[in-house]
């Protein structure tokens, strides 16, 4: 099951770019922590309208019985040096969402074996797009 998005930094200062687009909170960002609160609100709110937009969706729940391990591949929009694992406030905002969708029970270590960040290259765009894939059928 794979999710993708386009979006730009939430510090961005782009002004083509939507508000509603300027989302990617990073470990290295030094934001309000009511701004900060928002973009986690929005973000989660983007989580479970992928989830329940997936045409899989009502066909998969995985839980302690069925394990899932998570895996983001970040394509970044410049070739500057980037750390894809900087943008874990991000996925942890919208795996949040994938819970209050329905699609797993909870996020705890007994559902989602491990989380994988990737560098993916470049995005060919001037935001970053997020590849998130759930692999399922895991052995262990």
């Amino acid at each position: 099951m794979i999710f993708e998005t386009k979006l730009y930094r939430a510090t961005s200062r782009n002004k083509k770019a939507k508000k509603s687009d300027k989302l990617i909170i990073s470990s290295n960002d030094s934001m309000h922590y009511r701004s900060k609160a928002s973009k986690v609100k929005e973000l989660r709110a983007l989580g479970c309208k992928m989830s329940k937009s997936h045409k899989d969706y009502k066909k998969l729940k995985y839980s302690e019985n069925n394990r899932v391990a998570v895996e983001l591949t970040v394509y970044f929009p410049t070739k500057r040096k980037s750390d894809p694992d900087n943008l874990q406030p991000t996925l942890k905002a919208i795996m949040d969402g994938f819970t209050d969708s329905g699609l797993w029970d909870d996020d705890n270590y007994k559902t989602i074996i491990y989380t994988k960040y990737k560098y993916g290259g470049l995005s060919g765009c001037d935001r970053y797009k997020l590849s998130i894939e759930l692999i399922d059928n895991i052995i262990e």
